[in-house]
């Protein structure tokens, strides 16, 4: 999954509308394993990782949009309606507006979600979502603004799911949940792919990037940069504890504090 361009602990009340979704035959995968030679901790020690689950992941596409002459730097997340402690996030960069833009989520695992955008740093600021309202036309009549629920299934990919209401009266959307700040340079994370025992580094932020090094679940990295969202995930960029020589981008939902 590398390019450049992103899992929460809250109580959130939502106010969930089930709606019909249209999944396609598209298959959703996580970032797959490098055969290449895997690189130990360099000394640190490794950090125990919970144990690896082997489902098939799904993914959610559409288009998102920002109703002004600009598009700031958001971060679109799937949030689980049962349980908001699960997630998968995406950030996009600052755009020009006037334009609907496509993105994908991938690597979600199967169940019901909402999907939202907030803008990145204005902390429980502005906030868009796929409502009701967005199939209506987002005309002044269209006063739905309750979040629907969105089927994800393995292996498929859920389309036309829309960012785009940004008009909700304030409390409507839920704040942003906890855990989905990004992460910052400097921070000292431990790989944990939940879905293999070691994650790819590759050269820059994408799948199309070569690999530099495989990296064993458990080893100690730093981070660079990032975050920065390609190919349906987000990335950062990070040197392995030790060595600083050995850095590359990896998948956000392979580190972990």
């Amino acid at each position: 999954m590398p390019g450049r361009v992103a899992v929460l602990v809250v109580t959130m009340a939502l106010a969930c509308t089930a709606a019909p979704t249209t999944p396609t035959s598209s298959p959703a995968r996580s970032e797959p394993a490098a055969t290449v030679g895997v690189v130990p901790a360099s000394g640190a020690p490794a950090a125990a990782c919970p144990a690896i689950r082997q489902i098939s992941l799904g993914a959610i596409s559409g288009k998102f949009g920002y109703p002004s002459e600009g598009s700031p730097p958001l971060a679109l997340i799937a949030v689980r309606a049962e349980d908001p402690r699960v997630f998968r996030m995406l950030h996009t960069p600052r755009l020009p507006g006037g334009a609907l833009i496509p993105y994908a989520i991938g690597a979600i695992e199967p169940g019901t979600y909402v999907v939202l955008a907030y803008v990145e740093g204005s902390g429980d600021g502005l906030a868009g979502a796929y409502t009701p309202a967005v199939a209506c036309g987002l005309r002044a009549d269209c006063q739905d603004h309750s979040l629907i629920r969105v089927t994800v299934t393995g292996g498929q990919t859920t389309s036309g799911i829309d960012i785009l209401d940004w008009y909700a009266p304030a409390g409507i959307f839920p704040k942003r949940p906890a855990g989905t700040e990004p992460l910052r340079a400097g921070d000292s994370l431990a790989v944990c792919n939940p879905y293999a025992d070691s994650a790819n580094m590759r050269a820059s932020a994408g799948l199309g990037f070569p690999v530099r090094h495989t990296l064993d679940n458990g080893a100690r990295v730093v981070v660079r940069d990032g975050p920065l969202g390609a190919d349906g995930y987000d990335w950062y960029e990070v040197n392995l504890a030790g060595d600083q020589l050995a850095s590359g981008w990896v998948v956000a939902y392979a580190l972990r504090k």
